[in-house]
């Protein structure tokens, strides 16, 4: 159980990091900790929640990764702030947009499988009780340089073939495509710093910034794919262009962007 804002919640069945983790999320959302916000030290969020130390840094280190603190050696944890979010649409497939370019688009499965009910990994896509997620791990190449390293899960009862793919002959994308019918889509953005095994997959350093794009679907209410494309700071750009409002303060719809997403070549 975690103390909110005073109340205590009980969330059965999430891990204790995670409920921590949210909470956290929650608190730099809604600027209770602002940007450049030090974060209490282990310790104190430990006694807080009534965690070990470790799941407490288990949380915060998910928090790093995703973009939303930054540990500065010597100094402490500190909140980087909520991210601007603007509109993104009509991302084009991967290997259509390298094809387009002139150049030759590669794919390689690093992984691809059905995640165990108790994989933390599947929670990212929560489809109830007694549903399966797939998870495939690819990694796209335009002319043998890696440009995006592509995690999706897959609710399996709505596309229950996409576990027999050939992913090196056919993208995720155009599978899904033809399988699947969305009613909604949900993209986020964000500059992250990757971990060691995407630093390795990409080619780049510990330095280097990447994007991450992070897209959620679903048919109706129900959850069909989340996808997060992970590309190298500085070998890719996303943009949207729409039209300004003619009234301000009275927003219209955005129309779709052309080039919403270009490589850097």
């Amino acid at each position: 159980m975690i103390p909110i804002g005073g109340n205590v919640v009980s969330q059965p069945g999430q891990p204790l990091y995670e409920q921590i983790k949210s909470v956290i999320e929650k608190r730099i959302q809604q600027q209770e900790w602002p940007a450049d916000f030090q974060v209490p030290g282990e310790e104190t969020l430990a006694e807080e929640f009534g965690a070990s130390r470790l799941t407490v840094r288990r949380a915060l280190r998910e928090l790093q990764t995703e973009g939303m603190l930054v540990r500065v050696q010597g100094r402490g944890t500190f909140v980087i702030g909520p991210r601007m979010q603007c509109a993104i649409f009509n991302l084009q497939d991967v290997s259509e947009e390298i094809e387009e370019g002139g150049g030759v688009h590669l794919s390689k499965v690093i992984s691809l499988e059905t995640l165990p009910s108790d994989n933390s990994l599947a929670n990212l896509l929560p489809v109830g009780p007694g549903g399966s997620v797939y998870h495939s791990r690819l990694l796209h190449l335009e002319d043998g340089t890696p440009i995006q390293l592509e995690d999706r899960f897959v609710n399996a009862a709505l596309a229950p073939d996409y576990i027999k793919q050939d992913f090196t002959r056919i993208t995720p994308h155009a599978y899904l495509l033809g399988a699947t019918e969305v009613t909604f889509v949900d993209n986020t953005i964000r500059a992250i710093r990757p971990d060691e095994e995407a630093r390795a997959l990409l080619q780049v350093d510990a330095n280097q910034p990447c994007l991450l794009l992070d897209r959620r679907t679903w048919y109706g209410d129900i959850p069909v794919t989340r996808s997060r494309f992970l590309y190298p700071g500085d070998r890719y750009r996303l943009r949207s262009s729409h039209e300004a409002s003619a009234t301000q303060g009275a927003p219209r719809p955005a129309v779709t962007p052309s080039n919403a997403s270009r490589r850097i070549r």
